[in-house]
């Protein structure tokens, strides 16, 4: 039964004896048990509640991290209220229980976003539970952006994704469409951006954790999917932070024309094999569900991570990942993107090619182009117009553009 208001989910789960468990909440994203408490027969469901909002204190219980709203911080929380639940109830009421961990950490802010991709309003949001008693654990992750300007709205926000995310797991989890529908429940006018979702667990056998990001991205709930390899999805901030970046954009067949070792692609394009990311960039219009899994596998077994958004110019995609690494980013492109888009102005927006190539290679930026015509060269192939034919040879000359033959 679908209920309208994130009360009524609650009122819904805990009118069920059988689901039982723990909350917790730190940082600015102590909203969602209070759904439980107001909506009754909150004893049923409320094993323990608790919050903790000094850092200091929230070390005691949880150790140290680099950073206080992270994936790791976390998983160390359901890791810990999972176990203790545990611990405490499972010879008592296990046969007949099932046991969950909530758990988020968030930071909110009234400030006004700088960055439109990344900000300190967010959370990292988790769900660990039994689909049946005395059944192995599931495990659901995620990231949240907060797309509210005000604080209070925030908190609101975060409160009613918390009892949407509990709900879906317990009565939304055969089908990733209705998940995600139930997900984001109360929650219009995209308030909440999701990213890096994880699904985990004997409970997730119709859907994988590539499926369930695709259908987001797909609902408009991610702008970006990253996949390390065919069978997760990460945060991408975290990804590839401070790393440098081989970006392959266009066509993602490209690369089955390489047949080589990543090190000794890497060795080709003079960059450390330890600290770099390949990533194959591909359109989300290029994405067909039914076929991606089959493209995921050939794309992540010749040493390529997969990153899916809407279509982005090359300098907007530039400015996206700059804000997650300071490192240099290597574009590799197709000749037929080099000779007849790149310096036509009518394949971008209101900017000139100038302007355009101005924002991508401002900074720690390179341009491959990739070619299997022996003939064909950066530094000897002519353009159309003076101008462009001048900051062609000026960027080569500067070898911010080089040519990459495919062997």
């Amino acid at each position: 039964m679908k209920w309208q208001t994130s009360i009524g989910k609650a009122f819904e789960i805990n009118k069920e004896p059988s689901i039982y468990g723990t909350f917790a909440e730190i940082g600015a994203g102590q909203e969602t048990v209070n759904f439980f408490y107001k909506a009754g027969l909150a004893s049923q469901t409320v094993a323990k509640s608790m919050s903790a909002y000094d850092m200091t204190v929230s070390d005691e219980i949880y150790g140290k991290q680099s950073r206080y709203v992270c994936k790791e911080r976390l998983t160390t929380m359901l890791t810990r209220e999972y176990h203790l639940l545990e611990r405490r109830l499972k010879k008592k009421i296990g046969n007949k229980t099932c046991f969950f961990a909530f758990a988020v950490t968030a930071a909110t802010s009234s400030q006004k976003r700088t960055d439109p991709f990344f900000n300190n309003q967010h959370a990292w949001m988790g769900l660990r539970f039994q689909s049946k008693a005395g059944q192995a654990f599931n495990d659901i992750t995620f990231h949240v952006n907060c797309r509210d300007q005000s604080r209070l709205q925030q908190h609101e926000a975060l409160g009613i994704l918390g009892v949407n995310l509990i709900y879906a797991g317990f009565y939304c989890k055969n089908n990733p469409k209705n998940f995600l529908s139930s997900l984001t429940e109360n929650l219009s006018g995209k308030r909440v951006e999701i990213q890096g979702m994880s699904c985990i667990g004997p409970a997730f056998k119709q859907f994988s954790t590539p499926l369930v990001n695709l259908e987001s991205l797909s609902q408009n709930l991610s702008s970006m999917v990253f996949f390390p390899d065919s069978e997760h999805c990460e945060f991408l901030p975290d990804a590839v932070f401070e790393k440098s970046l081989v970006i392959l954009y266009g066509d993602p067949n490209l690369i089955k024309s390489f047949k080589r070792k990543k090190s000794e692609f890497l060795k080709i394009l003079s960059l450390n094999t330890k600290q770099t990311s390949l990533i194959a960039f591909v359109p989300k219009n290029k994405i067909k569900v039914s076929s991606f899994k089959r493209q995921l596998k050939e794309l992540c077994k010749n040493n390529f991570s997969v990153l899916t958004a809407p279509q982005l110019p090359l300098e907007d995609l530039k400015k996206r990942l700059s804000s997650y690494s300071s490192k240099p980013i290597l574009f590799i492109i197709h000749e037929d993107h080099f000779t007849k888009k790149m310096f036509d102005s009518r394949f971008y927006n209101i900017k000139s090619p100038l302007e355009s190539l101005g924002l991508l290679f401002e900074k720690k930026t390179k341009l491959a182009v990739l070619s299997k015509n022996k003939n064909f060269s950066v530094k000897t192939h002519k353009l159309k117009g003076d101008q462009e034919q001048m900051l062609k040879d000026y960027l080569v000359k500067k070898k911010q553009i080089l040519d990459l033959k495919v062997l």
